[in-house]
């Protein structure tokens, strides 16, 4: 009796052990199966850090760079740039150009849907350039095409035909710019100006499946994409606009993607085994403008002051590390379009002698308005300050909101100097010239006006001969430096901090990033 009860309690001991470990390795097992599932959801989706958040989605009527970059990702254009600057067919498969050069034929790609159900078709594109070409709806992006169009008309479903009242030289390119010329669905343009400006829906690789100003952009993946199933599932932009906590936040994993990562973290970034940093040469300047419509600066002389009076080897070299160079024109050298209008030496003394010849009374107030999420940029705003300081004016230096920075702009009452990027979203000098230069223009934010620049951008526009065009703006580039209007500083290179996984996020020299072919 006692050896049967020792031999149960024997077999219940064996009973149990072995049921521990067979719940150990199921747990094991179920561990490593949880692991790979997160690590499979992980892969499918991407975090982006950026500096600033959207002014508006609306792809016809805004004009920051935080706005592009959203709408990009769900809407896309006829044509396209890639990576080198040079124009790919996208929504448009083919095109024909007149020989007067004002009719352009463009066949389109079929069986294309909008996210919402609509069929993409000649009366979606029709209907699109009709709204942001009708000066009556007052859209910001109207310059770029609407002085020059007379009528879209289609035939059939798949080809739609421009009828230009002129020439339009970077015609091609100014398709290829997405804001004012992304096609969205005619059922959101029905539904009125605050649908497109909340949710445009496009026919991308991604649709939005959340945004609101003040919290994170989620994308979702677009499964009936035209082009192929994206390789993610979602894409989240979140708004960071201290350096340091993008920075962390890609070495410890949190973002897969940050914009701007400062100088000193790029080799530190480059050397770890997680995490690299991608430097791209883009068609940006950075510029502080002028404004021309109030004392003193409504004087050439003291703008060109202004302009003697940066050490511009000092700001490329000591203070952006050698990562930048000067600028020479009011484009960037990867514009199609430059050519060397030349530089302002650093000359202090031709500077004082300037001013005082203006009458110029030391202690004069200036005050420099900046964008909060322009955040790589505000070194550079505060070096100006100091050398204008030294120069003997009472400079202040304000970094606002980007809204109440594009309102404070809107008011040449409100500033003096205001720090900003120029980028030729064309890949063309025209889309700067007509923006910032041209008399009229709602963005001429320096108060600029000479009817020489007004007759040589318009001139510029119509000719379709390449290097005449450039003849042209290169008089233009030449006379705007000598008139100054703004204080030239540097052509920019953007510095992409990524972890090691991530590949093919193909960004042109415009620096809208292209999220298509992006995987991890």
């Amino acid at each position: 009796m006692r050896r049967s009860k020792t031999f149960k309690f024997g077999c219940f001991m064996l009973l149990s052990i072995f049921l521990v470990i067979m719940s150990a390795c199921s747990s094991e097992e179920s561990s490593s199966t949880d692991k790979k599932a997160k690590e499979d959801k992980n892969d499918k989706n991407l975090i982006v850090a950026l500096t600033g958040e959207a002014n508006s989605l609306d792809p016809h009527n805004t004009t920051d760079t935080a706005s592009k970059q959203i709408y990009s990702v769900v809407a896309e254009t006829l044509v396209s740039l890639n990576e080198n600057g040079e124009l790919e067919p996208l929504l448009a498969k083919s095109w024909e150009k007149s020989e007067d050069g004002k009719t352009w034929t463009f066949q389109l790609q079929e069986g294309v849907e909008f996210t919402d159900g609509t069929p993409f078709n000649a009366e979606a594109v029709k209907i699109n350039f009709e709204r942001v070409t009708n000066e009556e709806n007052k859209l910001a992006r109207y310059p770029l095409l609407g002085p020059y169009l007379d009528s879209i008309t289609i035939n059939g479903d798949y080809e739609v035909v421009f009828h230009l009242n002129s020439p339009v030289g970077p015609f091609l390119n100014i398709l290829a710019f997405p804001s004012g010329n992304n096609i969205i669905s005619p059922k959101t343009i029905e539904e009125g100006i605050e649908a497109i400006k909340t949710k445009p829906i496009g026919t991308g690789p991604y649709k939005i499946k959340h945004w609101s100003p003040g919290s994170d952009t989620i994308f979702e993946a677009n499964p009936n994409y035209w082009g192929g199933t994206p390789p993610l599932e979602q894409i989240t932009f979140k708004v960071v606009p201290e350096n340091a906590s993008r920075v962390l936040m890609l070495e410890t994993g949190e973002a897969d993607l940050i914009a701007d990562v400062p100088p000193t973290d790029i080799e530190r970034l480059n050397n770890s085994g997680d995490t690299k940093v991608k430097s791209i040469e883009i068609n940006r300047t950075l510029y502080v403008g002028i404004n021309n419509s109030v004392a003193p600066f409504d004087k050439a002389e003291v703008r060109q002051a202004l302009n003697y009076a940066i050490d511009r080897g000092a700001l490329t070299n000591d203070l952006y590390e050698g990562r930048v160079k000067k600028s020479t024109a009011i484009v960037s050298s990867k514009d199609e379009m430059y050519s060397d209008a030349g530089s302002y030496p650093y000359d202090v003394e031709k500077a004082k002698e300037l001013l005082k010849q203006a009458g110029v009374k030391e202690g004069t107030k200036v005050r420099i308005v900046a964008a909060g999420n322009a955040v790589r940029d505000h070194k550079a705003g505060q070096f100006v300050q100091t050398s204008l300081q030294l120069l003997g004016f009472d400079v202040e230096f304000q970094v606002l909101e980007l809204n109440d920075y594009l309102k404070t702009l809107d008011d040449p009452s409100k500033y003096d100097l205001f720090l900003r990027g120029g980028i030729a979203n064309t890949n063309d000098a025209y889309d700067v010239l007509r923006d910032s230069f041209y008399s009229t223009s709602k963005f001429n934010y320096a108060r600029y006006s000479n009817p020489n620049i007004d007759k040589a951008i318009e001139e510029g526009a119509i000719e379709p001969n390449v290097e005449n065009r450039k003849k042209i703006y290169e008089e233009a580039f030449k006379e705007i430096k000598e008139d100054a209007p703004w204080i030239f500083l540097y052509e920019d290179t953007v510095h992409i901090g990524m972890r090691k996984n991530v590949e093919d996020l193909i960004v042109p020299p415009t620096h809208l990033w292209n999220y298509t072919k992006v995987h991890k």
